[in-house]
């Protein structure tokens, strides 16, 4: 499946939103348990984790938005799955587009 798109995806229809997100989110978990997990310890508890879906590279850091800045300086054009380490579990966060039935709430 190919992530890259030519239509902005607020233009595309719910169900190739939905389709787009899940596909992302596959592959930014598969990313994170075969290449990042492993490094992770109980300092990196709640550190945000930014994937890059389409290479792999990836950032950790306790800003979120520096962990995207700093994998886009990298990655300018990476497709981001963005996940937060906590002490017990690893959490999904999704994207500041919310998906919503029929639109996309900004």
């Amino acid at each position: 499946m190919n992530l890259r798109r030519e239509t902005p995806f607020s233009e595309l229809p719910y169900e190739e939103q939905k389709r787009l997100y899940e596909e992302q989110k596959r592959r930014g978990e598969a990313i994170y348990e075969a290449k990042i997990r492993h490094l992770i310890g109980p300092e990196d508890a709640q550190k945000w984790v930014k994937i890059d879906v389409l290479s792999g590279d990836y950032e950790i850091h306790e800003n979120q938005s520096t962990a995207g800045i700093k994998l886009r300086e990298r990655r300018p054009d990476a497709v981001i799955h963005t996940m937060r380490r906590h002490e017990t579990y690893v959490g999904h966060w999704h994207s500041l587009r919310r998906i919503t039935k029929g639109k996309v709430a900004q």
